[in-house]
């Protein structure tokens, strides 16, 4: 039976009241878990299964473009018959333009979400502004409504934790993949900029993220792209935000292309924008969908004039969303593939050449192979993990490295399943002669 929880608080991180609502959605018991992880087949290694979770539904109130307080949602996954303070796991989601592909409206199917709290995590997942249950248009990848959103969505939840008999141990872990990957950056920059006194980043892993919107994105537009929704979604999430970047959308986009801000109102999903933009460049532009670019869709005067103006309205925009800007504070893993076909590998590296020499805290830049962007996730999401394991304070002590004793090292693996060696990897599999597997962290 879902249960609802609703009370007002007095938010510090926009400095207005908030409501907050929570609904039980689902529980998983330590049998549901073992069958999430026979049934996903997932090694041992991902995370113990030390706790039963439950699953909340979360709505609540944050900043949107304009600063106004709109609705937003978001889910919780709290670990079960516990006896200490926990720490936080804040995952950002990747792109999501369906209402129905947010995190809250996927409670009963989130892995990460449940994993990560049967090991010892309080596990949080924004929708951010505009998607699930929340309200206005979703600002895709606009960094300050990324940040707020999450930052908001943190402090409430810790409220609503203690009205549940939960606490927090102060440690606050980040990581998001693709979008998420921006949002985490976004985030980590906010907190340590602003929020020092109110929330501590312990580490964080952005993955696959566009960092370099103004450069290595836009290096992008005159490639063969497998999501070319993307590019809609980031004018019309940017005309929301900035109302300048045209009068009229037939200005920007081609015939055709200038219908599609429909298909971005939360019912339809990429792959059919995606599909519905290589049937509009075949039919009425003669481009095959295996030749299509996102520059197909721009007008060439408005393209032209971006070029020759280093003061355009949609330059200045995409300046405002890099996040190679600041130096982060605290621990961080940039973990990317360098075969990343929709967010380039080029994002991870422009970040570390910005940070590392002026970071004081450790920073690695972890290239998971040859491998696209899809391919990447599981490998770079089981890696962030396993890095926040490394530091985290739990309530069950988590033994990374066991000693060797009288066992064999049979072989050496990456998080992949592929042999590898201590030269080659940043963290290893090792398997033994007893049939038993640790893990080794070289960072």
């Amino acid at each position: 039976m879902k249960t609802l929880f609703t009370f007002f608080i007095c938010c510090s991180s926009v400095s207005f009241c908030q409501i907050i609502s929570s609904d039980l959605d689902q529980s998983w018991s330590i049998f549901d878990i073992q069958d999430i992880y026979s049934f996903g087949n997932f090694p041992d290694y991902v995370g113990e299964i030390n706790y039963p979770v439950n699953g909340y539904k979360i709505t609540y109130l944050t900043s949107n473009e304009d600063g106004d307080l709109v609705l937003a949602s978001g889910a919780i996954f709290v670990p079960l018959d516990i006896d200490c303070s926990l720490p936080i796991l804040s995952w950002q989601h990747g792109t999501v333009v369906a209402d129905a592909g947010a995190p809250s409206e996927n409670i009963s199917n989130s892995m990460i979400g449940v994993i990560a709290a049967s090991h010892g995590y309080i596990t949080l997942m924004s929708d951010y502004v505009g998607l699930g249950s929340g309200e206005g248009f979703h600002n895709y990848c606009h960094a300050e409504t990324e940040a707020s959103a999450v930052i908001d969505f943190i402090i409430q939840s810790n409220f609503f934790l203690n009205s549940i008999g939960v606490e927090t141990n102060g440690q606050l872990f980040l990581m998001g993949y693709s979008q998420g990957g921006h949002a985490t950056m976004a985030t980590v920059k906010e907190l340590e900029l602003n929020f020092t006194e109110t929330l501590s980043v312990t580490a964080s892993a952005p993955m696959a993220g566009p960092y370099s919107m103004s450069e290595a994105q836009v290096d992008m537009l005159n490639t063969i792209y497998p999501n070319p929704g993307y590019f809609p979604y980031i004018i019309f999430a940017y005309q929301n935000v900035y109302d300048n970047l045209y009068n009229d959308v037939s200005e920007l986009l081609k015939p055709g292309f200038s219908d599609l801000f429909s298909m971005y109102d939360g019912t339809y999903s990429m792959t059919e924008i995606n599909d519905e933009i290589w049937s509009i460049g075949e039919s009425l532009y003669d481009i095959p969908a295996n030749e299509f670019t996102p520059l197909d869709m721009i007008q060439d005067d408005y393209y032209q004039a971006y070029q020759n103006n280093d003061n355009h309205p949609f330059r200045i925009a995409l300046e405002e969303n890099d996040l190679i800007d600041f130096i982060p504070q605290s621990p961080m893993r940039l973990i990317h593939c360098s075969g990343d076909n929709d967010v380039p590998y080029t994002n991870s590296v422009m970040a570390w050449n910005a940070f590392s020499p002026f970071v004081a805290e450790e920073l690695v830049l972890l290239d998971g192979g040859y491998f696209s962007h899809s391919e990447c996730a599981q490998f770079a999401i089981i890696s962030a993990k396993l890095f926040f394991d490394e530091l985290a304070d739990f309530c069950i002590e988590t033994n990374l490295i066991e000693t060797l004793n009288s066992k064999q090292i049979i072989n050496t693996f990456d998080l992949l399943g592929k042999p590898t060696s201590l030269q080659e990897s940043n963290l290893v599999l090792r398997l033994y002669s007893d049939g038993s597997v640790d893990k080794l962290f070289l960072f």
